[in-house]
């Protein structure tokens, strides 16, 4: 276990280097709500000023889509608001004496949901987009892996897990012969049934043997079983043997750019982007909607990774201390978060000697589980367990 400095003497080891007049944080403007719909999809952008911390949740009985936004205010007219042909009812805001701002939708019928935040740019500060799917649009897409949940009815989130290489492609070997595609596969078999016991949670494996999978191949099956996240499992090496340490990667612009092309270029291989029908936009508009879900999910991607890399910082040592992002093929699912691991350097004999170590494998499968877990608590999907878990603590 490293040493670390808690989060209370942190603060008050920098506010002693501050000078006597302290100005404090300003309280957060939410400027505008912008509605847009599309058949039987409707999307809500939530323009802020400033970087937000905010929780999203459903209830029902009556049906109602709620956003809670820390230290924020705002001096919108929902009158002026035109929400006619959506399933939002009436919009309504609440303020406690916390400054935190809630944001109520009132829905006429139940809905499928997604939560994702877009950074600032020149035009706009800023964004939380929620985009809401009527029961109607939901009965065309093939039927999601449910939770069997009989309390809430809520669905599990789906984690596919990707253990690297495999049959012909044995990816990396380490001086003492053992082979990377083994040992990620032993990693992810423990990490799916350790992601199957915790509450709310469903793996799905790419591929469960020693065969073969191309990378397109892979992110098609995270696609069939409507993944909420991707974490691809490897193992690293490099020449000088002392290179040591686990590495969290994220999908990088330049590798989010080449894929925006690909699905512009391949308009019925890529017709559905996060449960949103392509087929009928533009190419200006799906260029668009592309970019824009991108752009959430390498954040997303990013906020994943560091909760991995927290929990694995207990565990072994860090090749890398923060999230770091390139051009794999396996990322580039722009609706689905998605991170590769790489578990340790096969190439440096202790590693390579932990990577093939039942105990060890347990043991790191246990705290990516974790971490994962620790994200899914804090960015719960909307319609899930996780979720349903967030809106009791709020609403106890």
């Amino acid at each position: 276990m490293k040493n670390k400095i808690s989060a209370k003497h942190a603060i008050c080891m920098g506010l002693c280097l501050l000078s006597p007049v302290i100005t404090f944080a300003s309280i957060n403007t939410l400027s505008d709500i912008r509605i847009a719909k599309n058949d039987n999809e409707t999307r809500i952008v939530l323009d802020l000023k400033d970087t937000a911390d905010y929780r999203a949740f459903r209830l029902h009985n009556p049906e109602r889509m709620v956003i809670d936004i820390d230290e924020t205010k705002t001096h919108i007219n929902t009158k002026t608001l035109n929400f006619i042909g959506t399933p939002i009812e009436k919009i309504r805001f609440g303020e406690n004496d916390k400054n935190r701002l809630r944001i109520v939708l009132d829905l006429s019928s139940p809905v499928s949901d997604k939560v994702s935040t877009l950074p600032a740019n020149k035009q706009y500060g800023e964004r939380i987009l929620l985009d809401l799917y009527v029961q109607s649009a939901i009965n065309k897409l093939s039927k999601p892996v449910m939770d069997a949940n009989a309390r809430t009815g809520e669905r599990d989130v789906i984690v596919i897990i990707d253990p690297g290489h495999g049959g012909k492609d044995p990816g990396a070997t380490g001086p003492g012969g053992i082979h990377e595609k083994d040992v990620v596969l032993k990693i992810a078999k423990k990490l799916q049934q350790q992601v199957n016991k915790q509450p709310g949670m469903k793996a799905v494996l790419t591929r469960k043997g020693d065969y073969y999978i191309g990378l397109r191949d892979r992110l098609a099956i995270a696609r069939k079983y409507k993944g909420d996240i991707f974490v691809a499992v490897h193992a690293d090496a490099y020449k000088n043997a002392s290179s040591n340490g686990t590495s969290v990667y994220a999908l990088s612009l330049r590798g989010a750019s080449s894929e925006a092309a690909k699905w512009l270029a391949e308009k019925e291989n890529y017709s559905e982007l996060g449960g949103v029908n392509l087929n009928n936009k533009g190419d200006t508009l799906r260029s668009v909607l592309i970019d824009l879900s991108q752009t959430a999910t390498i954040t997303s991607s990013i906020f994943l990774g560091n909760d991995i890399l927290g929990s694995i910082d207990d565990l072994t040592a860090l090749h890398y201390k923060h999230v770091e992002q390139a051009a794999f093929v396996v990322l580039k699912s722009p609706d689905i978060p998605s991170v590769l691991i790489e578990t340790g350097f096969i190439s440096n004999p202790r590693d390579e000697k932990n990577l093939n170590d039942p105990l060890y494998q347990q043991k790191l499968a246990n705290s990516i589980a974790q971490g994962i877990d620790s994200y899914f608590n804090q960015r719960p999907p909307m319609g899930t367990y996780f979720a349903e878990k967030s809106s009791a603590k709020l609403t106890s």
